[in-house]
């Protein structure tokens, strides 16, 4: 597809694009809630003649296939054809109370649109209609993900396990998010690991209850608690390798009934993060030891509950060369930033990427000259001139 023409279908598109973003940011829905969002999508795809199905209640699929291409060819089995692709939006908004006054701003109390993902949205509702207006110049199939649940139950998961990459079968995917730090009008890039993968964590430290003017009788389990919390500390510095990032926090401690009683149970909830899983896997194993030993030691019993999060997002490195390619070619190479260091923060855009090869990357988001606010800030303050962006990158991975 000739570039120029590529550049002002994705600027006409953008502007509807906008407005379809502020659409979606006056109604966020919470994780697998996304039922006003998904008829938001399906009405502005059936109006550019593209069918949709639901593999999941509020997870939608957008297949466009290429002509001679039919759901039973595999990849890239149908000859001068490349690779089928696959672009992922997620839907869900955030628990969050939106402080910014806004002519669009949320109209659902308690709940916005904090992380981007109604910009990530439009961005591939813009790209659906360049790719509807120029199906005929397609040599691959597409299929557009718009995924439910990314900030709680890891929709990407379930998009999978419903067969989201197969029939027909794609050869890559590529995920965007926003990112403030960065000005609209460039995009950051990453090779290997981009997120960590994650464990949450539940102790529960079982004493004996008495009153505060006779501990003697009781086992504390609020001090055990804190015991433990100070021993966790200890955990990343003295049993991981100094060049292995890992982090462990508690942020939860429930204990206690009144000021005077010796508490019978402490309840700690927490992370683990790391890039490796042989790191996750000592980090368990010690947290449970320390629990377990520290509790004894007082004379009470201690227990851990895991509970598995998303795994390590980690870009490969052909697909990622694409990427960075294309934006070359179509923003410049003054508007690709190569992010170095990867990010403690989870995302489950990860399960892709752990089903086929893909790139994830960064949406400049940000305007020029100012501090601008973080992602899951109640003022978080999108420069819509990034949507255009996204458009032309998502596009042209679909065409070029």
């Amino acid at each position: 597809m000739d570039i120029e023409l590529l550049k002002q279908q994705v600027a006409d598109a953008a502007i509807h694009a906008v407005e379809l973003r502020r659409e979606l940011h006056r109604w966020p829905e919470p994780g697998n809630q996304e039922f006003r969002t998904v008829k938001i999508i399906e009405k502005e795809l059936n109006g550019l003649g593209l069918a949709v199905s639901y593999p999941l209640p509020t997870g939608l699929l957008c297949t466009i296939l290429c002509e001679g291409s039919d759901t039973s060819n595999s990849r890239s089995e149908v000859a001068g054809r490349e690779e089928g692709i696959a672009l992922r939006a997620d839907i869900d908004g955030l628990p969050i109370t939106e402080r910014l006054r806004l002519p669009f701003s949320s109209s659902v109390d308690g709940f916005m649109h904090a992380c981007g993902h109604d910009v990530h949205t439009a961005v591939l509702l813009g790209t659906a209609r360049v790719l509807a207006n120029n199906k005929h110049l397609l040599n691959r199939d597409v299929k557009l993900l718009f995924q439910p649940a990314e900030e709680t139950t890891g929709g990407a998961e379930r998009m999978i396990a419903a067969g989201c990459l197969r029939n027909p079968d794609v050869g890559s995917v590529y995920g965007l998010h926003i990112k403030p730090e960065l000005p609209a009008g460039q995009v950051g890039f990453q090779y290997g690991h981009v997120h960590a993968a994650s464990d949450m964590f539940r102790i529960r430290i079982k004493g004996r209850r008495s009153h505060g003017a006779s501990p003697e009788k009781g086992v504390d389990a609020l001090l055990t608690g804190c015991q433990v919390v100070s021993s966790l500390q200890t955990v990343v510095s003295r049993s991981t390798g100094a060049t292995d990032p890992a982090v462990l926090t508690v942020g939860a401690f429930h204990s206690g009934t009144a000021g005077n009683i010796i508490a019978d149970e402490a309840i700690l909830e927490g992370t683990i993060r790391s890039f490796d899983p042989e790191v996750s896997r000592v980090l368990r194993q010690r947290t449970e030891d320390i629990v377990k030993y520290t509790a004894l030691a007082s004379g009470g019993e201690g227990q851990v509950t895991f509970i598995k999060g998303y795994p390590a997002l980690v870009n490969e490195k052909a697909a990622t060369d694409r990427l960075v390619q294309i934006a070359q070619e179509l923003i410049g190479s003054e508007n690709l930033i190569g992010i170095k260091k990867p990010s403690m923060s989870v995302e489950d855009f990860s399960y892709y990427l752990h089903s086929t090869k893909g790139s994830f990357f960064f949406l400049g988001s940000g305007f020029p000259h100012r501090e601008n606010p973080p992602i899951h800030s109640d003022n978080l303050y999108i420069n819509e001139d990034c949507i255009e962006t996204g458009i032309l990158l998502m596009s042209a991975l679909c065409f070029l």
